[in-house]
């Protein structure tokens, strides 16, 4: 064999070679360019000196929990931004709508807790019966324990409308609960005693319902 022919059939091994080559990176890169790349991407793109987008992301955010709001934001088609030839505005407007969708969701979800609350009021409001003292009792019970155990979001979705307090209401509830400094102290030490006081609380209030049920008066007026 002649060595032009020698050297033609290197060079086409050669670039053979190099053409596989490129076409295996290519392909890993393609592979590796998944869905959280193509976000994170494009959230640097928009969010780099964009004020707007960063405020809007991270109330969004405050809303979904860090922990779900890639995977959120993905499945509700944020990457479809990425083609938009202002992608910043595009993603801007997606976390605004998100926003404020899932905020009307919310308060609608409260409302709705309320009233039924109300409705549930309403419906044991007839009389002073045992088994609604009773009832009262346990749920009194449960209200002053969640305030010691600092159980806002119960407080606030459920205990409040509940029991018809005001904002009035509930700060003079908070504050004589919170000069309790013994029984708090006692919980810091050992969380489970709360079970127990909340067993004292019902013997107490069983005996006395009227200084004992929260807003009483409200309840079996």
């Amino acid at each position: 064999m002649k060595i032009s022919n020698i050297l033609t059939c290197a060079i086409v091994a050669i670039l053979v070679s190099s053409c596989a080559l490129r076409s295996d990176l290519s392909q890993k890169k393609a592979e590796g360019n998944t869905e959280t790349d193509q976000l994170l991407a494009l959230q640097n793109k928009t969010e780099y000196n964009n004020p707007y987008v960063v405020n809007a992301k991270n109330q969004l955010a405050q809303l979904i929990g860090n922990k779900n709001f890639n995977n959120y934001v993905i499945k509700r088609g944020l990457l479809t931004c990425k083609n938009d030839d202002n992608s910043a505005f595009c993603v801007l407007n997606f976390y605004l709508t998100e926003y404020y969708k899932l905020k009307s969701d919310l308060q609608l979800k409260k409302i709705t807790e309320e009233n039924e609350a109300e409705r549930q009021i309403e419906l044991n409001k007839i009389k002073a019966s045992r088994s609604n003292i009773k009832n009262y009792c346990d749920l009194s019970a449960d209200f002053v324990s969640a305030i010691y155990t600092k159980d806002t979001t119960k407080i606030a979705n459920y205990y409040q409308p509940l029991f018809k307090m005001s904002e009035q209401d509930m700060s003079a509830l908070y504050s004589k609960i919170n000069k309790d400094n013994y029984a708090h102290f006692l919980i810091d030490q050992n969380p489970s005693i709360i079970l127990e006081m909340k067993n004292d609380y019902v013997e107490k209030c069983l005996g006395n319902p009227k200084d004992n049920i929260i807003n009483y008066f409200n309840i079996f007026r």
